[in-house]
């Protein structure tokens, strides 16, 4: 009696949206690409994870040890085009279903409109992080417990690509992967509120979603042959040192925001500090457009 009371308890907690959405990322990190097996097979980590043995995966090298797999989590070739998806879902059906339900007025009849805005953005925010990064989290789970850990190859940092790649010492890896975490949540976050905020415009939910991944999906190919022509002009040529203007349009792709945890240092010389900065005058141009329709909603 007590165990069924507490999966009821449960259930009533985490909806089967939310569980949907971090079921879903759960899914999408484990399809990212596996490069421990040096045959030039495309294979993808949870391919890895259910064919291989531990016996097996340790002597492929430290390219199938449990922290190179978890740092290569966004390694899915659709992975920033689906991530809209998951990341907006249980905001824009809660969101949705409130707006166009009917509830709305019975809503705003006890708080203000300004009270109003904050909170769905702060809650969009919040489902969006929350239920990503979760997803994220029990995929290290996964792999920490299947993948041989990296301290059992027992390379020299001079030797080890993943000492050269992500830091010496164990507490600078983790901090790598704490950073990529939280900038993938902090994206998340942005389009569940993105989506919220598109929901009143598109007048339908699922249309707001589609676009963010439809934007995402053409920023992902328009970047590609950007970067063709970049290699052509200059990499090609020898010129290493491409122009601020140039890396200036590679951030107006949205796709590439993806690996800024780490590349928007490389790139523009900055810390990634600046790039937070950006992220919260984002934001708070979100709220602020999203604060503007429900103020001048009146029907």
């Amino acid at each position: 009696m007590y165990v069924r009371k507490m999966k009821e308890r449960w259930v009533l907690y985490v909806p089967w949206k939310y569980l949907l959405s971090v079921l879903g990322t759960v899914v999408l990190c484990g399809f990212s690409a596996f490069q421990g097996n040096h045959l030039g097979t495309d294979e993808v980590s949870l391919y890895a994870w259910l064919h291989y043995s531990r016996q097996e995966l340790l002597q492929m090298g430290e390219l199938a040890s449990d922290y190179f797999v978890m740092s290569c989590f966004t390694g899915m070739q659709w992975f920033v085009v689906i991530l809209p998806v998951l990341a907006a879902f249980p905001a824009v059906s809660d969101f949705a279903e409130q707006w166009f339900g009917g509830y709305y007025y019975s809503a705003i009849s006890r708080t203000t409109r300004r009270k109003y805005a904050a909170k769905w953005m702060l809650k969009a925010a919040w489902q969006g992080f929350a239920c990503v990064v979760a997803g994220i989290l029990i995929y290290f789970i996964l792999v920490y417990l299947k993948f041989p850990h990296y301290g059992e190859f027992g390379l020299e940092a001079d030797n080890s690509m993943i000492a050269m790649a992500y830091g010496a010492t164990a507490g600078k890896r983790l901090m790598v992967l704490v950073l990529k975490v939280f900038h993938i949540g902090l994206l998340a976050a942005i389009f569940s509120m993105s989506s919220v905020a598109l929901t009143v415009l598109c007048k339908e939910g699922f249309f707001a979603i589609s676009s963010l991944a439809l934007v995402e999906y053409f920023s992902k190919k328009l970047g590609s042959a950007y970067e063709g022509l970049m290699i052509e002009q200059y990499y090609n040529k020898g010129l290493d040192d491409v122009p601020l203007s140039c890396k200036l349009v590679r951030f107006l792709f949205p796709s590439n925001h993806l690996y800024y945890d780490q590349s928007f240092s490389v790139e523009f010389g900055i810390g990634y500090w600046l790039y937070l900065i950006f992220a919260g005058l984002l934001i708070a141009g979100i709220c602020l457009w999203f604060y503007k329709m429900v103020k001048g909603r009146n029907g």
